[in-house]
């Protein structure tokens, strides 16, 4: 009986096994009925297309063997003298990733193989031109252009985005929207708190053309449990620029064969484009000023925000997403450095492109028989971007890292939003911001008075309380709070907002917008409520921006004008000075990253005047380029830069902590108050500061006299600005204590991020932390740039009496004695005696 039993309950445990690979419950959302192909393969062919109103949506897995957001191994502390360490790291192919519990096991015949890094990155094109880009608050969006060659247009099968969001995001009321040429591709939920997870979007045909395309990401983010003001500053979604970008079916992400595909060469992963020029006559003094010119024209062509070109004389070995590779010189110099010359190279200047021994290059070709023939052939690629005698610029170049480029405003000029990028926009949350570009001219002199006027159309539902405002923000520097204090709602028409010039800045300004809307619904905020739904801000596109005459002078030194404008070097009247302490890779690379980010800021190549020693400079524009050891004093006395510290350079290494910086703190103290009688942390200058926004510059007489800087030893890099010997020209000098972290500082201050932080007559860059540093101008200079006219002079001198408060004091008074003094002997001569 027993051994009855036991085989009785074997037979019924027997099919047991047949149920082992039922999915567990889980409380995910539900998976597609198969498995997403691997990102980096191809798309099989699809004989019906989905419909482009409703695109397939594959939210993938996180990916384990990702490392954390921001912490990608893809972006090197510093740009690299070596295209192979200049490729980001691959991310792990997505076939790789866990399945989804109720997804198939594909095929093992179906897999696509699993390729090389180099290999992936010609199936791929990065698409993100930011180290790292955050959506913030309860609506925020990026627009920016990319650019493909027809090959890629028609090759893109698919988009990828990798997403982590805050985990008090509420993904059933939030969302994440991207577009391409205005056509919305996907909008999924908000739903990646715990790691970053990719988005795979299937492109519908005709999404991307060849040449430029618009790209917009945005997000509408609630809060899972707070309905205040500040809970929306929880808010945010990071985009991982290593796991951002576009899929084709053919490897043609580095392909590209004419000059117009090179402002398609694009990025790597951490956001980086980096161009290559392999010359082996590089160490020729005679082709300097032609390599240089040759470096400004690649950079206005490619024209990305984060950019550096190297030199070297050898063709890379692996090959790199973002990089642009050149060849460059005679045919005799680069015989043997391709498989194949092209061909008529032995007849005159050839510029094309050709592939590399190195698989996966498509190397640029600049090359002639003889030394005249190749500079004919750089000039085919530079002389196109020269401006034309008489010309001015209407806008900044900004549609890289934001579209539309932004406008320059240059005196009495009103434009609408419509025209910066902004559309009419509905808002049902608690803070609202948008935001759109501005630009001034490098002679821009209003920073201390005057006001431009934003004309306001919009409006506001009769839930809003009075104690709601509308701030106005340049720059991230708040501007002007305007209160909307009529209850029961209200339209707004062309409402005029005064917004203060004083934290405008030559060349790209960044104006935002921001609502602050209170409600009693958000007050009585209840957990598990559903979102707001009912609109209670509108903003129009007709509102207006108003900017007003403004004064226009020259002033120098200003680091600020020249980051962003090019000043003075634009456009002078003789050709740049250019100094190189030396001709190695390292020096050049530094001297042609910064000259191609001037390039780029100038609109034009600058006429560049390679100089063999300091004394040839003369009383011109001059740029210098060097370590600070190589230098010549007089040559930094001139420059206002003291002696480096015998061990400047040995501590800046990453992660290496800052020993005495309490003591650093009271040096500085001590030189930026200048032993004025008040004293830097007197509780007056305190009071000043803060109830009156009144710095001692202001309170001075005279200019201050500028002091002699000496670097620290945890600054790596620095830019400084000074004026010639006679007061002429601009002199401005890129220095570090070795050439490898010239370069290395060069690269990494010409990212936009960093970028826009140049300023005052020194900005130093510290390596270790990231950090960068400014010092001021106190001895400011003023150089006509107008023809003379009476308004123009009141409102330099409005400008210049607003900084110089006791100078307009002391007028003011004397002014008032004097009268007294006149009414005084009129009367006594005029008067009549009792």
């Amino acid at each position: 009986m027993k051994s009855f039993v036991i085989a009785s309950t074997l037979a019924l445990l027997a099919p047991l096994p047949l149920f082992a690979q039922t999915t567990p419950f889980d409380m995910s959302r539900e998976s597609p009925a198969t498995q997403a192909p691997a990102a980096s393969a191809p798309k099989p062919a699809v004989e019906t297309p989905p419909p482009a109103e409703a695109p397939e949506v594959r939210q993938q897995p996180p990916v384990t063997e990702q490392p954390p957001f921001g912490a990608s191994p893809s972006a090197p502390a510093a740009p690299s003298s070596e295209p192979a360490q200049q490729k980001p790291a691959s991310p792990a192919p997505a076939q790789e990733a866990p399945a989804a519990p109720s997804a198939p096991v594909e095929p093992a015949a179906a897999r696509t193989p699993v390729r090389s890094a180099s290999d992936t990155d010609a199936y791929r094109r990065y698409i993100l031109p930011f180290g790292k880009l955050n959506l913030s608050g309860e609506a925020d969006r990026r627009t920016w252009t990319i650019y493909l060659t027809p090959e890629q247009a028609v090759a893109a099968t698919a988009i990828t985005i990798g997403y982590q969001n805050s985990i008090v995001v509420a993904p059933e009321a939030s969302s994440f929207s991207v577009e391409l040429n205005g056509a919305v591709i996907g909008e999924v939920p908000v739903a990646s708190a715990e790691s970053v997870s990719d988005i795979v979007l299937e492109l519908p045909t005709g999404a991307l053309q060849a040449g430029a395309n618009v790209v917009r990401l945005s997000t509408q983010q609630r809060h899972r449990t707070d309905c205040s003001i500040q809970s929306t500053y929880d808010l945010w979604t990071n985009i991982d620029p290593s796991r951002t970008y576009l899929t084709f079916d053919a490897p043609v992400g580095n392909r590209l064969s004419s000059i117009d595909d090179i402002q398609a060469v694009g990025l790597d992963g951490s956001g980086v484009t980096a161009i290559d020029i392999v010359a082996p006559g590089l160490t020729n003094p005679s082709r300097s000023n032609m390599l240089l010119r040759l470096a400004q024209a690649l950079a206005l062509r490619v024209q990305m925000p984060n950019q550096t070109v190297a030199f070297h004389t050898t063709m890379p070995t692996t090959s790199a997403a973002g990089a642009l590779t050149v060849l460059v010189g005679t045919q005799l110099e680069i015989d043997g450095m391709l498989p194949t010359l092209p061909a008529g190279t032995a007849v005159g200047p050839t510029v094309t492109f050709a592939p590399a021994t190195t698989p996966g290059v498509n190397a640029l070709v600049v090359t002639g028989p003889t030394a005249e023939a190749l500079r004919q052939a750089v000039e085919t690629l530079a002389g196109p971007l020269d401006a034309a005698p008489g010309t001015s610029r209407t806008s900044f170049s900004t549609k890289a890292w934001h579209t539309p480029d932004a406008p320059i405003l240059v005196g009495d000029t009103r434009v609408a939003l419509s025209q910066l990028g902004i559309t009419t926009s509905e808002f049902a949350g608690r803070r609202f911001r948008t935001e759109f570009m501005l630009g001034v001219p490098a002679d821009f002199y209003a920073s201390a008075y005057g006001d431009a006027v934003i004309l306001l159309d919009a409006g506001y539902s009769p839930s809003v309380l009075p104690g709601s405002r509308i701030d106005v923000y340049v720059n991230g520097n708040i501007a002007t709070t305007t209160p909307l204090s009529t209850a029961g709602g209200g339209i707004l028409s062309h409402l005029p907002i005064t917004v203060t010039m004083r934290h405008f800045v030559p060349g790209v300004n960044r104006i935002s917008i921001e609502a602050v809307l209170l409600t009693s619904d958000d007050e009585t905020c209840a957990t598990g409520t559903p979102a707001q739904t009912t609109p209670r801000f509108a903003l129009f596109d007709t509102t207006e921006f108003h900017m007003p005459d403004f004064a226009r002078i020259d002033s120098s030194p200003s680091l600020a004008a020249t980051s962003s404008t090019g000043q003075p070097y634009r456009r002078s009247e003789q050709p740049t000075a250019l100094y190189l302490d030396r001709l190695d890779p390292e020096t050049l690379s530094a001297a042609a990253t910064l000259l191609g980010r001037l390039a780029v800021a100038a609109g034009n190549p600058l006429a560049l005047d390679t100089v063999a020693s300091p004394a040839a400079l003369g009383d011109r524009n001059a740029v210098i380029v060097g370590t600070l050891s190589q230098l010549p004093p007089p040559l930094l006395s001139q420059m206002q830069i003291g002696a480096a510290p015998a061990n400047w350079g040995t501590h800046h290494a990453a992660g290496q902590p800052d020993d005495g910086s309490g003591t650093l703190f009271e040096e500085w103290r001590g030189k930026v108050s200048g032993g004025s009688w008040l004293g830097q942390g007197s509780r007056l200058e305190a009071w000043l500061k803060s109830d009156l926004d009144l710095s001692m510059d202001s309170l001075r007489f005279l200019p201050g006299k500028e002091e002699d800087f000496s670097p620290p030893d945890t600054v790596s890099f620095m830019i400084a600005q000074s004026r010639s010997p006679s007061g002429a020209g601009t002199w401005t000098l890129a220095t570090g204590p070795t050439p490898a972290s010239l370069q290395a500082g060069m690269g990494a201050m010409v990212q936009e991020a960093r970028w826009n932080g140049v300023d005052g007559r020194i900005t130093t860059f510290a390596e270790s932390t990231g950090e960068v540093a400014m010092v001021p101008v106190r001895d400011l200079h003023l150089n006509p740039t107008q023809p003379f006219s009476i308004a123009n002079w009141r409102l330099i001198a409005a400008n210049w009496l607003s900084t110089n408060i006791l100078f307009f004091a002391v007028m003011f008074i004397s002014g008032f004695a004097l009268l007294g003094i006149i009414t005084t002997l009129m009367l006594r001569l005029l008067g009549r005696s009792r």
